[in-house]
């Protein structure tokens, strides 16, 4: 099988010959290399400690910062909850309260770079050998036109369907045979509706996880919300329609999604996890996200690929975070928050001791170990890892065929390059609409979306 990718991301996937890493080089534009000392004390802020809620996952974070600064005595390392917030992050790099580092999904990474509100780190990242590591294509995501880096990929994405196993034997269906068609999830969503009275579909409307997630669908009914440089809006379409109106009709002909209409990723779980959603579009790290909050038969868990449309596979929504850097940072700070993500989100793939020992670590704490997917490496490093962890990995990978084998057969879309965080808060209200209003003009919604779309991207 051939990886099929599209606008230029090449993902790595479980048991399927990818794009192989390649060094990366800087380019003339870049910067000198700074001089500094790397072995001086310094200090360094990290954010994304997971909350208490993942209690497994916050502890495996600190206990990774404890090892981290027995092996680098000279860094001092402070944790912070913080994570991305498309409305409080130019405040944080205004303020100075920006972490050293942190995660910057890939919807907003040419938008703080292009800001200037994120740190060159090509010559730091590039002597430590970190940038070889990483999956040239995906690296993309990180850099500037020029070729500069300014971040570390450490997660890439791709939206699956979600579906409970349990209702869909309770339906009389097979769960080994997800739907791969819209046409067969509203089959699959009336049935399982009819036979448990659950709703059998449904999908996140609120804010930009609306957006989001409708994104999704019309790339999978081979539209488009803007052309590949970000610079046209191309959301005005028939496929921009289909995608609306397969869950118009969904909600109001085939009663299939229940009768409440907003839903965030965090009540959508409530409600998968109380056993009231057939399915639902989101990350496959929904899986693991299930397990540190909700207590769940996780061998009820399915994953598939987003559902295409006939005629298809026309794609599937790629996302993904960097680790980016507070541009106020010294040469030291960025060296020490460069050898922490290293460390912590890279050190399992390259090395066996590490890796056997956070396996044995997160399952002790009843974590996930070796959920299939796509990784931001090379994969050849992806593999071995798998191999090194093969003994503690405690995902059923049958549970998941459905979206791996997909992986190299639908095309892989990146998220709208301009603005998408916006871009997905003012489409949601569209989609609010044709599932408030039974007879609302689904052409006309587009269309109005497709005007104000045009105004936000127009800003750069």
């Amino acid at each position: 099988m051939k990886l099929r990718v599209r606008h230029g991301i090449a993902a790595v996937v479980v048991g399927t010959v990818a794009l192989a890493a390649a060094g990366c080089s800087a380019t003339a534009s870049a910067p000198a290399t700074p001089q500094f000392d790397p072995n001086a004390p310094v200090t360094i802020t990290v954010g994304d400690l997971p909350s208490t809620q993942a209690e497994a996952a916050r502890k495996t974070f600190l206990d990774s910062v404890d090892a981290f600064e027995k092996a680098h005595p000279n860094v001092t390392i402070e944790t912070s909850e913080t994570r991305w917030d498309n409305g409080s992050f130019s405040a944080l790099v205004a303020g100075g309260t920006m972490p050293t580092v942190m995660s910057v999904p890939f919807t907003n990474t040419k938008q703080v770079i292009d800001n200037g509100q994120v740190a060159d780190i090509t010559n730091i990242a590039g002597p430590l050998g970190i940038l070889d590591r990483v999956n040239p294509d995906t690296l993309k995501q990180a850099q500037d036109d020029a070729g500069n880096t300014y971040g570390i990929p450490t997660s890439v994405d791709a939206l699956g369907l979600i579906y409970n196993r349990e209702l869909f034997q309770q339906a009389g269906l097979d769960p080994d045979d997800p739907p791969s068609t819209w046409d067969e999830v509203r089959e699959a969503a009336k049935t399982i509706t009819e036979k448990t009275g659950v709703p059998g579909y449904l999908q996140m409307t609120e804010e930009g996880q609306g957006g989001w997630i409708y994104t999704a669908t019309v790339y999978s009914q081979g539209g488009t919300v803007e052309d590949p440089t970000g610079g046209k809006v191309t959301l005005d379409s028939d496929q921009s329609v289909d995608a609306l109106k397969t869950v118009h009709d969904m909600y109001w002909d085939d009663k299939s999604m229940g009768s409440t209409v907003l839903f965030s990723l965090k009540t959508l779980m409530q409600e998968y996890a109380a056993n009231r959603a057939g399915m639902f579009i989101a990350p496959v790290q929904t899986y693991e996200w299930l397990n540190n909050v909700y207590d769940i038969d996780l061998s009820t868990i399915g994953a598939t690929h987003v559902p295409q449309a006939e005629g298809g596979p026309y794609g599937a929504l790629l996302s993904g975070n960097v680790q980016m850097f507070n541009p106020k940072s010294t040469p030291e700070q960025l060296n020490a928050a460069a050898e922490w993500v290293d460390y912590y989100y890279f050190g399992k793939y390259t090395d066996e001791e590490t890796a056997v020992a956070n396996a044995k670590a997160v399952v002790a704490d009843g974590g996930v170990v070796g959920l299939p997917g796509l990784s931001p490496l090379s994969p050849e490093a992806y593999d071995q890892y798998r191999k090194w962890i093969a003994d503690y990995i405690n995902v059923d990978p049958a549970h998941f065929t459905g979206y791996t084998d997909s992986l190299a057969e639908i095309p892989l879309i990146p998220e709208p390059a301009t603005r998408a965080q916006e871009v997905y808060a003012d489409l949601a209200p569209t989609v609010q609409q044709a599932l408030t209003d039974e007879n609302a003009d689904l052409k006309a919604l587009i269309s109005d979306a497709s005007s104000r779309i045009d105004r936000i991207i127009s800003q750069g």
